[in-house]
C-alpha cells in the first residue's frame, strides 16, 4: 500500500449539483419550461387541453411545427419572428415569456443554490410567467395555475424533507407553516377586498387574485415582516401598473395579478420559502 489519501471520484449527486453542471442545466430547464409557459398562456384561456393536443401548430396556416421551429428564443430570432411555412408574423410575447421563465430559474438558482428543492422551485417559473401573460391579456388567473403553485410547494417540501433526512416529522412541520401562510394570506386578502368594497364601492380584485394570495401564502408563511413587504410591493406595483394601464389602454380597470406576482417573487427571493427554513 502507498501512503497518502486516495483520490475518490465524485458521486453522481456531487456532479449533478456542482456549479459546472448545474448552471447549464438551469439554462436548459429554463428554456424548456419557457416553451411550456407559452403553451400554457395560449391554450388555457382558449380551453385547449395541454395534454391532448400533442403538436404545436402555426396559428395562421395550421402547419405542425417541427423541433427546429420550437427551440425557445433562438427559433424566433433565426426566423425573424415569422412562421417558416406561411411567413405569418409571430408575436414578441412568446420569446419574452421564454426569457422571463429562464431568468426566474436562474434567479432561483442564484439565490438558493443547487439542491433538489431548487429544482422543484424551477416548476414555479412557467406557472408564474403564464399567469402574468394570461392576466394581462384576459384579466383572469386560471384556477389550475393557482392550484399548481400550491402543489409545487408540496413537491418542494417533499424534496427538502427527503434531502434533509427529516422524514415525516420534518414534512409535517413544513406543512404546518405552509398551511398557516395559506390561511393568513387567503383570509387577509378577503378582508382587504371586503373593506375596499365597503369604502370605495368597487371590487379591487377578483377571486382569482384571492386564490393566488392563498397559494402564495403556502410559500411565504404567516410572518408579519414577509406579509408587510408583500403588501408594500404589491401596492406600489399596483399603483404603477394602474397609471401605466390607463395611459396605454385608456381603461380604469386593470389586471392586478402582475402586481401581486411581482410581490410574491420579491418576497420569495428575499426571505425564501417558509418551509425551507425548517431545520
Amino acid at each position: 500500500m502507498t501512503g497518502g489519501a486516495v483520490n475518490q471520484l465524485p458521486t453522481y449527486s456531487e456532479l449533478l449539483f456542482s456549479p459546472l453542471f448545474f448552471w447549464p442545466l438551469t439554462v436548459f430547464i429554463g428554456l424548456v419550461f419557457g416553451s411550456f409557459a407559452t403553451a400554457l398562456s395560449y391554450r388555457l384561456p382558449r380551453g385547449i387541453s395541454i395534454v391532448s393536443k400533442a403538436h404545436s401548430t402555426c396559428n395562421s396556416c395550421g402547419r405542425n411545427l417541427t423541433p427546429l421551429d420550437l427551440v425557445p428564443v433562438f427559433s424566433w430570432v433565426l426566423l425573424r419572428g415569422r412562421c417558416r411555412g406561411c411567413g405569418a408574423k409571430i408575436g414578441w410575447r412568446y420569446p419574452l415569456i421564454e426569457l422571463a421563465t429562464l431568468i426566474l430559474c436562474l434567479g432561483f438558482y442564484a439565490r438558493f443554490g443547487a439542491s433538489p428543492a431548487t429544482m422543484g422551485m424551477f416548476l414555479l417559473a412557467p406557472v408564474i410567467t403564464s399567469i402574468v401573460d394570461i392576466d394581462l391579456h384576459y384579466k383572469i388567473i386560471p384556477d389550475s395555475l393557482n392550484l399548481s403553485i400550491a402543489v409545487i410547494a408540496l413537491v418542494v417540501m417533499l424534496a427538502a424533507a427527503i434531502a434533509g433526512g427529516g422524514g415525516p416529522d420534518m414534512l409535517l412541520t413544513m406543512g404546518e407553516g405552509a398551511l398557516a401562510g395559506m390561511l393568513a394570506y387567503g383570509l387577509g386578502s378577503i378582508i382587504l377586498r371586503q373593506g375596499v368594497m365597503l369604502l370605495l364601492k368597487k371590487d379591487p380584485m377578483g377571486w382569482g387574485d384571492i386564490k393566488f394570495f392563498a397559494a402564495a401564502g403556502a410559500w411565504l408563511g404567516a410572518g408579519a415582516e414577509g406579509a408587510a413587504a408583500f403588501m408594500l410591493v404589491a401596492g406600489l406595483a399596483g399603483v404603477f401598473l394602474a397609471l401605466l394601464w390607463q395611459k396605454l389602454r385608456g381603461e380604469r380597470e386593470f389586471p392586478f395579478g402582475p402586481a401581486i406576482i411581482l410581490a410574491f417573487i420579491v418576497v420569495l427571493l428575499w426571505q425564501g420559502p417558509v418551509f425551507l427554513a425548517v431545520p
